[in-house]
């Protein structure tokens, strides 16, 4: 590492519900026990000029849960195998001008379910997991008026598979949203105040 230069390496393990069994399943309504998950990741961090470059790589691991079909066409809701997500994580943040910062950042995932009874369901991206994800942030202070600052904000999400035989595929979309952020002194307090308006075009999307 140097002066504008840092390495770094994490490594993680969480634990989140157990899903419920749908209503079609034979064990319908079942809870079943916490997910367990490994994320291991290393990345650098370098500083240019006005601007703070990131770069990463991941690996993690989590528990599947899902509906097994079974030989009668019946399903068991169980937990089997895993969910297995690498990829890579780059993100730029700085100040454009005196006025105007950026906050950015764009994901690339490879996600499989391995070790699992049910073939079609291997072999090719998860279920509902884009491949590419990508935000986009702008604020800018305006000069008139001390402590205003207005936003701007996208959000893109890539085709992914609406089922987990990876034979129905919706498209990908973007997302705008505008803001707006005033900090003043109120009532001898430190405040801020928000006003945000998300989805701005009222795009219709599946959500990830």
């Amino acid at each position: 590492p140097t002066s504008t230069t840092n390495l770094y390496a994490s490594y993680a393990k969480g634990l989140s519900d157990g899903g419920e069994a749908p209503w079609f399943a034979n064990n319908a309504l079942k809870v079943l026990s916490p997910k367990n998950s490994e994320q291991y990741e290393v990345g650098v961090k370098q500083q240019i000029r006005n601007f703070l470059v990131t770069a990463a790589i991941f690996d993690l691991k989590q528990d599947n849960q899902y509906s097994k079909v079974n030989a009668d066409r019946t399903f068991d809701f169980v937990e089997q195998g895993e969910q297995h997500n690498q990829g890579i994580e780059l993100g730029l943040t700085g100040a454009l001008t005196d006025t105007l910062d950026v906050s950015s950042g764009v994901t690339y995932t490879r996600s499989r379910l391995v070790d699992i009874d049910t073939d079609n369901y291997k072999g090719h991206q998860t279920q509902n997991v884009p491949k590419v994800r990508a935000t986009a942030q702008l604020s800018y202070k305006v000069p008139s008026v001390e402590g205003l600052r207005l936003l701007s904000g996208m959000q893109y999400s890539s085709s992914k598979y609406a089922n987990k035989e990876g034979t129905a595929k919706v498209g990908g979309y973007s997302v705008f949203n505008i803001g707006a952020a005033y900090k003043t002194n109120f009532a001898g307090h430190d405040t801020t105040f928000r006003f945000n308006i998300d989805n701005l075009f009222n795009k219709k999307y599946w959500r990830d």
